[in-house]
């Protein structure tokens, strides 16, 4: 017998901001990445003190695109109660004015549910192209609107190169998950400490980002004005120069609108 609670996917774009230093997987159609380039990191989601989620993450890019891919899975104590493992990957090219994915494929289990989602940018557009299961108890979102969107691995990589590039991080994207349209906004706080934590491996200055996402169609037709997928989920972010590296998220926190607080912290290799 499985004992799992749904965790509902509004708030995990925030935890991609880790899970877009995901693991590469060549595919044909993306720029050609030297495995000698793919960067490793694993991620620690924590809840009350304890780790809950794991990221499995690692990512590779030439100056033309990127290749990303990642894993979050369901651990530790809040594992018996709160069951995910999913994985999803993403490629694209670097344009001008950010990025134009060309692949995103996120499959396993989550909200109670097996789930595979394939989106299709041909023609420079966003279109679904697998969903399963339906979620007919959801608001279809109109095909004028899903076509400027990205899946979120695409936009956090944006994200990334905007810091390194600029050391800054202001800007916006639509996103869509499989099932929701958001809208991601960020903006620049500044160096500052990282607050003490006895699970954060990295410490001091780090540049801080903070964020929020905002769900703008594909409601569910129970969510009524007041529900929480109306409602921002707002967090931090911060980087830091890791050695090798480059600027790399080291910390995010954020409130999850159904398991409160979370933190994301980037740990050592041998965590």
């Amino acid at each position: 017998m499985r004992l799992s609670r749904k965790i509902p996917a509004r708030g995990l774009s925030a935890l991609a901001l880790a899970a877009m230093l995901g693991a590469w997987t060549p595919v044909a159609q993306a720029a050609e990445v030297p495995a000698s380039g793919q960067i490793v990191h694993t991620y620690g989601v924590f809840n009350h003190g304890f780790r809950a989620l794991t990221i499995a993450a690692r990512y590779a890019v030439t100056p033309d695109g990127y290749a990303v891919r990642s894993t979050i899975r369901s651990g530790g104590l809040l594992g018996l109660l709160v069951h995910m493992n999913v994985t999803s990957q993403a490629t694209g090219r670097f344009v001008p004015d950010g990025v134009q994915p060309l692949t995103y494929d996120s499959a396993g289990y989550s909200r109670g549910e097996d789930r595979h989602v394939v989106l299709d940018y041909s023609g420079g557009q966003t279109h679904i192209a697998l969903q399963t299961p339906p979620e007919p108890s959801r608001d279809p979102i109109p095909a004028t609107d899903l076509a400027p969107a990205m899946d979120s691995l695409s936009a956090l990589m944006r994200l990334q190169q905007t810091v390194r590039a600029h050391h800054q991080c202001d800007g916006s994207a639509t996103v869509f998950d499989g099932a929701r349209l958001l809208r991601m906004d960020a903006h620049t706080v500044g160096m500052q400490d990282m607050a003490s934590d006895s699970h954060q491996p990295y410490q001091g200055p780090a540049l801080r980002c903070d964020f929020s996402d905002m769900q703008i169609a594909g409601f569910r037709k129970s969510d009524g004005p007041g529900s929480a997928a109306r409602k921002p989920v707002n967090g931090s972010v911060w980087f830091q120069d890791v050695p090798g590296d480059g600027l790399t998220i080291v910390r995010i926190a954020f409130d999850h609108p159904k398991l409160g607080h979370l933190t994301v912290m980037l740990l050592p290799d041998a965590a």
